[in-house]
């Protein structure tokens, strides 16, 4: 929805206006602000990507490689940031190939841990998006970027005279929109018929899209977010399935909800909340299948958050060894498994082998900690190895 998409565009800018401000008004660059900074751009990186900002999320994911490769980089993250706010301010921002160079010179890796994930390229299927050519994926990330909703369109037309009839649609395809791309479906050749599949850019509404008689495969928008509690997680989920499709998961997800009556506020808490945990828990708590389950239910004096998988588990044995590794505690101090669980919670703590642009900085449970505990709420997880992984938030009305 349109109201919750500019909520995020109005908070993340001011979000960035208070970094900018609080930084050059420091003599140095703090720990606390640093760790602030990286929860700041953890928060926007997942939410831009979610609502269709591609190049706000890819700066935010480089601003955070520079913070990771360079403590006295405090000049070039000023840069960076006044550039995010443009990007999310300017409907045809495009990053600076001059900025990029200057985080390259510092963080020579650092394109080899962006994907450069186009707008849509998270919801499109692997399979449509790779028929895409550079030219068909820029205009993709064009019509995002001007708010136009995209439809996935497929049809059949008679294989005796189809290049008529394929000519004919595209002009009434014209005056909907702009055709991103036109290809083949894979239902050619069938009771004598050939399927053409076509992706419309267009400010036109589903009913009438769906009057043109074609098969609607995919529809998405970068506005469509629901601000009630049940779109919320649907939402979420989507975005999960999507995420999970690209690292090439089988994932299934459920998500329970009462009917809660939240405030604009609270509605954002849940959205942000969950955005780290599934991120997370596709990435890196499910190696090939499984599943997902989100829960949110009315408590007393508040409400319960609960997300749960079915995946690998916490090892807190190399929970443990990082600790160690990391001189958080000493080799031979004993934890118990409260103890040990409160470790994943640490600002910039991560077992996971590699940094990918979705999750692996350690970043996300103390954002989600941090914002829970901002807001009254309790955060608490359990695990087992094998069988996986639930957090469990209250947080109050």
């Amino acid at each position: 929805m349109e109201t919750f998409r500019r909520q995020f565009l109005l908070e993340a800018v001011e979000t960035l206006e208070n970094l900018l401000k609080e930084l050059r008004g420091a003599r140095e660059f703090s720990d606390s602000q640093r760790r602030e900074t990286f929860r700041s751009l953890h928060t926007i990186k997942g939410t831009a990507q979610t609502f269709g900002f591609a190049a706000a999320s890819r700066l935010a994911h480089q601003l955070e490689n520079l913070l990771s490769a360079d403590e006295n980089c405090r000049d070039l993250l000023l840069e960076g940031i006044e550039l995010l706010i443009t990007s999310l301010t300017e409907k045809d921002f495009q990053l600076p190939r001059q900025f990029s160079e200057k985080v390259h010179s510092v963080v020579p890796n650092e394109a080899e841990t962006s994907n450069g994930a186009n707008d849509y390229s998270s919801e499109l299927s692997s399979e449509i998006f790779s028929q895409l050519t550079n030219q068909e994926k820029n205009a993709l990330q064009s019509a995002a970027r001007r708010g136009k909703n995209l439809y996935g369109l497929e049809i059949k037309f008679d294989l005796a005279n189809f290049a008529d009839e394929l000519i004919s649609f595209r002009e009434i395809l014209y005056q909907f929109g702009e055709i991103i791309a036109t290809f083949p479906s894979a239902k050619i050749n069938v009771d004598d018929k050939i399927g053409f599949r076509f992706l419309l850019a267009s400010s036109a509404q589903l009913a009438q899209i769906e009057s043109l008689g074609a098969n609607i495969f995919f529809q998405s928008s970068p506005n469509n977010f629901s601000s009630d509690v049940q779109g919320i997680l649907w939402q979420i989920a989507e975005h999960g399935k999507a995420i999970a499709e690209k690292l090439d998961k089988q994932i299934e997800f459920e998500t329970e909800a009462d009917n809660l009556n939240l405030s604009a506020q609270k509605l954002k808490l849940v959205f942000d909340v969950l955005l780290h945990l599934v991120r997370n828990a596709v990435d890196h708590a499910i190696e090939r299948e499984g599943k997902i389950k989100i829960d949110l239910r009315a408590a007393e004096k508040g409400f319960r958050l609960t997300v749960a998988d079915n995946g690998r588990g916490i090892d807190l044995e190399r929970v443990k060894a990082k600790a160690v590794e990391k001189n958080l505690i000493s080799a031979d101090e004993i934890l118990n498994e409260r103890e040990a669980f409160d470790l994943i919670f640490l600002p910039e703590f991560s077992t996971a082998s590699k940094l990918t642009e979705i999750s692996g900085r350690g970043i996300g449970l103390d954002a989600v900690k941090h914002q829970i505990e901002k807001a009254g709420g309790k955060i608490s997880v359990e695990t087992r190895a094998g069988k996986g992984t639930q957090f469990e938030m209250f947080l109050p009305n």
